[in-house]
């Protein structure tokens, strides 16, 4: 999962949506994911009557979403500071939580060890 995650980063991007002003590093997310990204709002199925709609993501979320996998992969593979830097930039929800989970945990195996070494 990891090495499928680091590939999925590193994978070409569309120059022509991507620059380097909006991204970093020029990275952003894959080509393959941009290929099959609509504008449309998908609504519910109709079971009755329900106005509720579900918005598709935006592009930024899309770049996270890329970055939030892989650094979820390293999270699971207990490698908090890499999954913690991978994640330096990134302002979802689940991206800075992650992030600050992981520098905690990288904080309290270093706090065990200098307590009981």
């Amino acid at each position: 999962m990891k090495m499928a995650a680091e590939q999925l980063v590193g994978i070409e991007h569309d120059p022509v949506k991507f620059t380097p002003s909006n991204t970093r590093f020029q990275r952003g997310s894959s080509s393959i994911r941009r290929k099959y990204k609509t504008h449309d709002v998908t609504v519910t199925p109709i079971a009755g009557v329900s106005y509720v709609a579900t918005p598709v993501m935006e592009e930024d979320e899309l770049v996270d979403d890329d970055f939030y996998l892989q650094a979820k992969a390293y999270f699971d593979c207990r490698e908090y500071k890499r999954a913690a830097h991978v994640l330096r930039d990134q302002n979802g929800r689940k991206a800075v939580f992650l992030r600050c989970y992981a520098l905690y945990l990288v904080s309290f195996v270093f706090f065990l060890l200098f307590i009981f070494i």
